[in-house]
């Protein structure tokens, strides 16, 4: 059993080495000697080409020709056979033909970059550099900049700033600030915001802040918002647009609300209108509302909701509800979440399919698993289509109450639509079936989990560790947990206790 299991990590491959084709050189016997057949030839005679051998390789040339061409180029590109593309790009450099011009081999670029393939874009990017003669424009350095801080190469998109043939644009400084704030270098992208040679903009602005947040640096985040108004930056913008300028305190709030800071949250929403002129929106509310449910002061929740609706105008919308519903289903009160489904639906907002979402884990996990089968058949009536995430939670709750024939039904429902079931659902399937004493069919199950592509977790060998050891094979189980351990998988404390 854990050989058998062992070896569905590595699918063997044997390929003999005695298979390799090796050059062979083809005789005709003569006399019992072995005369190779080029000897055979006539060398004193010139052979005649025929008119269709000429023609034949006429055509050749032609096709080898096209091939190397610019419309054959453009073909390709607009195929989306971004390898073979940059191939013949490559070849018509190699042999100094002419160079497709700036619009094929932009969408050549776009794609690359699309795709992670950024050595492959870089290499178009100084082609162009040097076929364009200086008209290569900002849009083209904006998508291999876009690219490496995509990918993780936030120096590389610097040198290629560094390096740029024309000016950089707010985008492009853009571009690289989000860069910088997402490999967590704060320091570099402030530095940058006070090298920047273009006026900024609210995105410039947002993103900075964004970053400084998510990083925990709520001191600096409000150092720089202070800075923005001693700028007078959203003055014009607010005569442009009144609403805008409420997203970067929304930001703001959004910093406390994660990092737990609850009540200087509530102080900076009360301190906005006077402090920096901007009232808070039904955003802003929505982003409290969310922070005291994850904080389980569901009262204080509850609250707000009523007064954002009776003092500041904000009825409450689906995102208000549906931060509240989770929070009471986590809570396992199920009766409570459903007289607020009720509550949103008389006030004309309509559940979607995360409130349904938020209702199926609760009675899966309060063990109304019927219940939950049951509103699963009644999610039309409100306009709403399951998605993979709502039969994962009914796979996993059918699984756990050992309601294995059931379980495999929303399983066949995912593979019909054509959704890939994810992970946990394959988890919850072995999980089942291990607590039913049916090892076997579960390692089964991972093979099966393997040859759609999805590699196993660690939970997924815990499943199976435990699976094997509550049926009497505890050897086998150590035998396994040792195996996976060389190879660097790290298996959960619980099923390495279970096994001393």
């Amino acid at each position: 059993m854990v050989t058998t299991l062992l070896s569905l990590q590595t699918p063997n491959r044997c390929i003999s080495p005695f298979q390799s084709l090796q050059p062979t050189t083809t005789s005709l016997k003569t006399k019992g000697a072995a005369v190779p057949i080029s000897k055979l030839q006539p060398t004193n005679r010139t052979t005649k080409i025929t008119v269709t051998e000429r023609r034949a390789t006429s055509t050749r040339r032609r096709a080898n020709d096209e091939q190397m061409g610019i419309p054959y180029f453009c073909r390709l590109v607009e195929k989306r056979e971004l390898k073979s593309a940059f191939r013949v790009l490559e070849r018509m450099v190699d042999t100094g033909g002419d160079i497709p011009d700036l619009i094929p081999c932009s969408k050549l670029m776009q794609g690359l970059c699309l795709t992670g393939k950024m050595r492959e874009a870089t290499r178009v990017l100084e082609i162009l550099e040097e076929s364009c003669d200086g008209v290569l424009g900002v849009i083209a350095y904006n998508f291999v900049i876009n690219g490496h801080c995509n990918a993780g190469n936030v120096d590389m998109a610097l040198q290629l700033h560094d390096r740029m043939k024309v000016s950089p644009t707010v985008v492009t400084y853009n571009i690289l600030l989000k860069g910088l704030c997402n490999s967590g270098k704060l320091d570099r992208a402030l530095e940058l915001l006070g090298r920047m040679k273009v006026a900024r903009n609210s995105i410039t602005y947002n993103t900075l802040l964004k970053g400084l947040c998510n990083s925990g640096e709520l001191d600096r985040a409000l150092q720089l918002l202070d800075q923005m108004k001693a700028e007078k930056f959203w003055d014009g913008i607010r005569r442009r647009d009144p609403t805008s300028n409420v997203v970067p305190y929304n930001i703001l709030v959004e910093g406390f609300c994660k990092e737990g800071r609850l009540d200087e949250a509530i102080k900076f929403i009360k301190e906005m209108p006077s402090a920096y002129g901007c009232n808070p929106n039904v955003v802003t509310y929505n982003v409290l509302i969310e922070g005291f449910c994850k904080e389980g002061r569901l009262d204080d929740a509850i609250e707000l909701m009523k007064v954002m609706s009776s003092t500041y105008g904000y009825t409450p919308d689906v995102f208000s509800y549906n931060s509240l519903i989770d929070a009471l289903c986590k809570k396992k009160k199920m009766d409570r979440a459903m007289e607020y489904i009720g509550m949103m639906v008389s006030q004309g907002c309509l559940p979607d399919i995360v409130t349904f979402n938020s209702l199926l884990s609760g009675l899966c996990k309060n063990g109304k698993v019927e219940a939950a089968v049951k509103m699963l058949n009644e999610l039309s009536r409100y306009g709403c289509s399951p998605t993979s995430i709502t039969y994962t939670i009914l796979i996993d709750g059918l699984a756990r109450e050992g309601n294995l024939s059931q379980t495999m039904d929303p399983f066949n429902d995912l593979e019909e639509l054509g959704i890939t079931p994810n992970k946990m659902a394959y988890n919850s399937v072995m999980y089942g079936l291990c607590q039913t004493g049916q090892t076997d069919r579960a390692i089964d199950f991972l093979s099966y989990m393997i040859r759609k592509g999805l590699k196993p977790d660690n939970f997924s060998y815990w499943i199976l560790i435990k699976g094997i050891a509550s049926e009497g094979l505890i050897e086998e189980a150590r035998e396994l947990c040792d195996e996976l351990g060389a190879r660097e998988i790290v298996i959960n404390a619980s099923a390495k206790h279970m096994l001393n």
